[in-house]
């Protein structure tokens, strides 16, 4: 806890000369675009057919409209082989951004924005950082809802204070600062089991992600 503490005021008189430094920082920040494959390079795909799942996904450029991409497949609960393994149900797809070894500062902004197409379905928005004390790759994953209604194109902004720590899957209760300072990688998941999420095709239309700074901003318009 101390060290912590420590942590924290060190970063606050951090911020404080950075401001001086530069009073007046972009308003938003450009993150990702899915215009190209070389965009979607960027990106990788996961489900839990890894541990025995039946869940499927794809990224790819779509047609209409031009320069967006579609994360797309089939969301399933049901595992392939219930008496050869531990898992009972299962029910995970995503995508991530790729891990290169360079981190995102975006702790200039308090939003991260989403420009998406949905189909009803809720999806969780994820940062993964490095960890305050060790640094280095982490399994500290903030997650937050994205909420975006069917069949539309939407500008969706998520506060970066709604987005909640989770180590290995699991909500970590004791209140923790993100370290926006250095997120290493950017994520969309479908998740939730039956009571959240029904089995069957999801599709879900991407053209950017950027962080923003709206301080009086609403979640979405």
């Amino acid at each position: 806890m101390i060290l912590l503490n420590l942590w924290s005021a060190l970063r606050h008189l951090t911020r404080q000369y950075a401001a001086v430094q530069n009073p007046i920082p972009p308003s938003e920040k450009l993150l990702f675009t899915f215009k190209t494959e070389k965009d979607l390079a960027r990106w990788s795909t996961f489900s839990d057919q890894e541990f025995g799942g039946q869940s499927e996904a794809s990224l790819a450029l779509s047609q209409t409209p031009a320069e967006t991409a579609c994360f797309s497949g089939r969301y399933s609960t049901e595992v392939a082989n219930p008496s050869g393994t531990r898992m009972k149900r299962s029910g995970f797809v995503g995508i991530n951004s790729v891990e290169t070894g360079e981190q995102l500062d975006i702790d200039e902004y308090d939003h991260v924005v989403f420009r998406v197409k949905g189909d009803g379905r809720k999806y969780i928005a994820n940062l993964r950082t490095e960890n305050w004390l060790v640094g280095g790759r982490s399994h500290d994953v903030w997650q937050a809802f994205l909420f975006a209604r069917k069949g539309q194109w939407q500008t969706v902004a998520i506060p970066l204070q709604h987005f909640l720590l989770t180590w290995k899957g699991q909500l970590v209760e004791q209140k923790t600062e993100i370290n926006a300072k250095r997120v290493i990688s950017v994520g969309v998941s479908l998740a939730g089991g039956d009571a959240l999420q029904p089995p069957g095709n999801f599709n879900l239309g991407l053209e950017w992600i950027k962080a923003e700074r709206r301080l009086h901003g609403l979640q979405e318009h």
